[in-house]
């Protein structure tokens, strides 16, 4: 298994956003751009919107955990369909 700490790029797509807006809920996107802000994590309301919407093809694990924190959840209720794939050319050696 890989640390997500070690990530540092997720993919993203519709499903991912959808089930942002539904974990968001009643809190607005900028309740969520200030609490990442407080966390000393930049990211403006019209990125969670691009997420909301599966605009954005990618997401920083920086943000996207973030946002789960905020929100109370975990990562993989975002990410339902999480995985990580690491190729041979990371794993070797030169």
């Amino acid at each position: 298994m890989v640390p997500l700490d070690w990530v540092v790029m997720l993919a993203w797509n519709k499903e991912c956003g959808n089930n942002l807006r539904l974990l968001r809920g009643k809190k607005s996107r900028r309740e969520i751009a200030d609490a990442l802000l407080s966390q000393q994590v930049e990211c403006s309301q019209e990125y969670i919107r691009k997420l909301e919407n599966g605009e954005a093809a990618s997401v920083s694990t920086k943000i996207i955990t973030a946002i789960a924190k905020t929100l109370g959840v975990e990562l993989i209720e975002i990410m339902t369909e999480l995985r990580v794939e690491v190729t041979k050319t990371i794993c070797t050696s030169s």
